[in-house]
């Protein structure tokens, strides 16, 4: 008896000067975030409000021939093609970016009729 409490003293002891068992960490909740993307409804025109159409209306587009832009074109390249500058194509074609111009879109190719 007096063997299996010296042993049982003995392994308590071991385990005490490791540390003990670690204790499984209890997972916490995290805070639920507050939302940033609020709608927010347009104000709509005051009932008094007059509207007499005396704004300028939207510009104009450009008249021309239509050209779909294919694999491999550029801009230059096709202003060259068409004998116009590419400052007259951009012009003609301002919401196009020639960096990042995509297969499909649809160039309007000035004074050509």
């Amino acid at each position: 008896m007096r063997r299996q409490f010296a042993i049982l003293v003995a392994t308590l002891g071991l385990v005490a000067a490791c540390g003990g068992a670690t204790p499984t960490p209890v997972p916490t909740e995290a805070p639920t975030p507050a939302p940033t993307d609020i709608y927010v409804p347009p104000e709509e025109p005051a009932a008094t409000e007059v509207i007499d159409g005396s704004e300028e209306p939207a510009a104009t587009p450009v008249s021309g021939t239509r050209y779909t832009v294919k694999k491999g074109d550029t801009m230059w390249a096709i202003a060259q093609d068409y004998g116009i500058s590419l400052a007259d194509l951009k012009a003609a074609n301002p919401d196009v970016d020639p960096q990042t111009m995509r297969i499909g879109i649809v160039l309007v190719i000035p004074g050509q009729e």
